[in-house]
């Protein structure tokens, strides 16, 4: 009998395209009902841990087109943003000034809305109170066992570390976005920054953490839908790098686009790099079992750009229409009953 994972990446508000895509295949298949299990990096964490806590995939929707300046609460952004516009040209408009993430002296946002709206889906249980496999990735800042940092996943599996922690934990542990928010504390665990900086899709994690805690015997057991944020049109052109031996950390980690390249350019490059990979991985390792869902975007959006969302919706739906979309949708047909 297959064990059936639904795999959401991270993205910020980019979620609402993985959000919309559930509903679609949701409304035609019920294919949150008849998933064993969930997992999710950042956005896609909040959304797994939704989805096992019984939120209905409407009413996370709603939360994404509607919720986003409670979200993404400015952490005094005035001076942030006064203090980004520094030895450059003066501001074009407030709006200009104001800008976006990612924070260059401070975190660019409180997480008081973000954990507001991590409650509203996932309310007060422990993880292990999750009825069905989940599991989100995170990024613990020190492991007093190593005397380092470690990439960690968190799930409900009965030998895994993290299972006692709140489902609110979770939550904001996973999305603890790197200059966009702060790093986030659970109990005496210590500090806990954004899973996507390792996995930001989360596939073959959530592969290994189901057969490492027994609900699948092996890749075999396992069937999974992968579910993306946009893929965004971004890189680094040759023309944009005309004498390699500059670039060091003003290139590399510049907080702002500059042409083709886009702003932190490393941050950006490790999160599409490793979900990409993640992808193709997952494909090798289980064929026809692995379908990868994703909307091509004509244009970045950053990940705290909610006053765009109706963009976002748009570029989905008009995926929904394509013959790729249509693909996933005979896949889940035909292995996701």
């Amino acid at each position: 009998m297959s064990f059936k994972i639904l795999c959401c990446d991270g993205g910020g508000i980019r979620g609402v395209i993985t959000a919309l895509l559930i509903q679609d295949l949701d409304r035609s298949f019920g294919i949150v009902k008849n998933a064993n299990g969930f997992a999710g990096t950042s956005t896609g964490g909040l959304i797994s841990l939704g989805l096992v806590s019984g939120v209905d995939i409407d009413a996370i929707v709603d939360l994404y087109e509607n919720q986003g300046a409670t979200i993404f609460e400015p952490n005094g952004w005035l001076l942030d943003a006064q203090a980004k516009q520094q030895d450059r040209r003066p501001a074009q408009s407030t709006e200009e000034l104001l800008g976006s993430g990612p924070g260059i002296f401070k975190s660019q946002y409180v997480n008081t809305g973000l954990q507001k709206v991590a409650q509203q889906l996932v309310g007060t249980g422990a993880l292990s109170s999750a009825k069905r496999f989940v599991a989100v990735n995170s990024a613990r800042l020190w492991d007093a066992s190593d005397n380092s940092w470690a990439p960690c996943t968190l799930s409900n599996g009965g030998n895994n570390t993290y299972r006692d922690v709140s489902m609110v934990d979770a939550a904001l542990a996973t999305s603890a976005a790197p200059t966009y928010f702060p790093p986030y504390q659970v109990g005496g665990l210590g500090y806990f920054a954004d899973g996507g900086t390792f996995a930001n899709n989360p596939s073959m994690t959530a592969m290994v953490e189901a057969i490492y805690q027994g609900y699948a015997t092996g890749t075999s057991d396992i069937v999974m839908l992968s579910l993306g944020t946009g893929a965004n049109p971004v890189g680094v052109p040759p023309a944009s790098v005309p004498d390699p031996l500059a670039w060091g950390v003003t290139h590399w980690l510049w907080p702002f686009s500059n042409g083709p390249v886009p702003a932190t350019a490393l941050l950006n490059l490790t999160m599409d790099a490793t979900a990409q990979l993640a992808a193709i991985q997952a494909q090798q390792l289980l064929g026809n079992n692995y379908m990868r869902g994703n909307v091509p975007l004509a244009q970045p959006f950053a990940l705290d750009d909610y006053k765009n969302v109706g963009e976002l919706v748009s570029a989905t739906q008009n995926y929904i229409k394509t013959p790729a979309w249509a693909a996933v949708r005979n896949w889940v047909e035909q292995n996701w009953a």
